[in-house]
């Protein structure tokens, strides 16, 4: 009897131990997940991802409003245009060469020629004839400009459209244009549009050889003329 009273305590003391740590402690935390604790929605910063940076690319003759300097400004003709002072011009002359709006006049001295750029806006290519004449004539109106330089080369462009609207037509390239850093050239005069025509005359101080071609992306009329060092 005795044997058997002393397991009956036995066991009797280990259930009363069980039950007490099962009842001290309150729950018991749930398992972490792995990888770590996890923050409530509320909690979560997400850092917002860098504003992209804005580059310009404008070459020194550049600025605000401006037409950029194209990179191939001293770009050679494709067709085989070479010198002359004979009357040249495009060989679908006088057809119209599309929808294109003359916004820019921009002259350059370079090795053995100075350059003036015709620069337009639009779809197509400009058609041109450009020759020497004797006096500078305005289309439409018949009056005679006058025009610095002692001989003038004639610039006509076709394809070219009436500006729409107020803005474009404060865009569109008329007037007296500045020729500094050249010394053959002395003025360039675009007297405005006529008749889906562009007319401009190019003051020279002497009849020297010239040559004219295009250029795409944007479109450009070239007009380069050759320097008694070229």
């Amino acid at each position: 009897m005795r044997r058997t009273a002393r397991v009956v305590t036995t066991a009797l003391v280990g259930m009363a131990l069980l039950a007490a740590c099962n009842s001290g402690g309150g729950e018991s935390p749930a398992p972490e997940p792995a990888g770590g604790p996890t923050s409530s929605p509320a909690e979560q910063t997400t850092a917002p991802a860098p504003s992209p940076t804005a580059t310009t690319d404008g070459g020194d003759d550049s600025d605000d409003g401006a037409t950029a300097v194209p990179a191939d400004e001293t770009a050679e003709p494709t067709d085989g245009a070479d010198y002359s002072t004979e009357p040249q011009n495009d060989p679908g002359w006088p057809s119209s060469g599309g929808e294109l709006l003359p916004t820019g006049v921009r002259v350059g001295s370079h090795e053995g020629y100075e350059r003036v750029v015709f620069d337009f806006e639009g779809t197509g290519t400009p058609g041109w004839r450009v020759e020497y004449v004797d006096e500078a004539v305005e289309e439409g109106r018949g009056d005679v400009i006058d025009v610095g330089g002692d001989f003038t080369l004639q610039v006509i462009a076709t394809g070219v459209r009436y500006p729409e609207g107020e803005d474009e037509n404060g865009r569109v390239a008329q007037g007296s244009y500045g020729t500094d850093g050249a010394d053959l050239i002395e003025e360039v005069r675009v007297t405005g549009i006529f008749e889906g025509q562009n007319q401009a005359f190019i003051g020279l101080d002497e009849k020297a050889p010239f040559r004219a071609f295009t250029l795409t992306d944007p479109a450009r009329l070239v007009v380069d003329v050759r320097t008694t060092d070229g």
